[in-house]
């Protein structure tokens, strides 16, 4: 038994090694099978939520890496089913990416999410789906746009924290320049 938890912690540790091995160039941070989205340092972060193809390529590599299906050179190359997994899990990130950024913002609750490590979140993302686990973290009460947020429906809620991204990233942003 004791064999087993050393062999899944060892490929979780390669698979870190194949996912952020961009990341460790382009960041010049430490980041290994047990970084979560909380880790992450601002500057990274913003990079990740920054609208743009730049992004989104980066998330790309990331669960390429960890699935082991190579790195964004090769996603044209995946079969269809392959590149949908790629670009379902990759959207999953960036939506916890953003929410992450307006968790640090004090706009949104913590969640559980932002402390599972990040290649757990890739790896397990077909269970996280089927658990719920991918639904959106409700606004804080602090918030100066809450008591609109809690008279909507549950389905408007989301739609609300939503709309809120774009201020979200431009106001982190401006927070790292201060």
């Amino acid at each position: 038994m004791v064999e087993v938890i050393e062999l899944d912690s060892f490929k979780r540790k390669q698979a870190a090694i194949r996912g952020f091995r961009s990341w460790a160039r382009r960041f010049k941070e430490k980041l290994d099978e047990q970084t979560s989205l909380s880790d992450l340092t601002d500057k990274t972060l913003f990079f990740l939520i920054s609208p743009g193809d730049q992004n989104i390529f980066a998330l790309y590599d990331l669960v390429m890496g960890v699935k082991d299906l190579g790195n964004t050179s090769d996603f044209f190359q995946l079969d269809k089913a392959e590149k949908m997994d790629v670009i379902d899990i990759s959207i999953y990130l960036l939506d916890q990416l953003r929410f992450e950024c307006m968790r640090r913002l004090a706009w949104l609750e913590s969640s559980s999410a932002n402390k599972v490590p990040i290649v757990e979140l890739i790896e397990q993302y077909p269970q996280l789906r089927e658990e719920g686990a991918t639904l959106v973290p409700p606004l804080l009460e602090s918030h100066p746009k809450y008591q609109i947020f809690k008279r909507l429906s549950e389905l408007e809620k989301e739609t609300f924290i939503r709309k809120q991204i774009p201020e979200a990233i431009e106001t982190f942003g401006k927070h790292l320049q201060e």
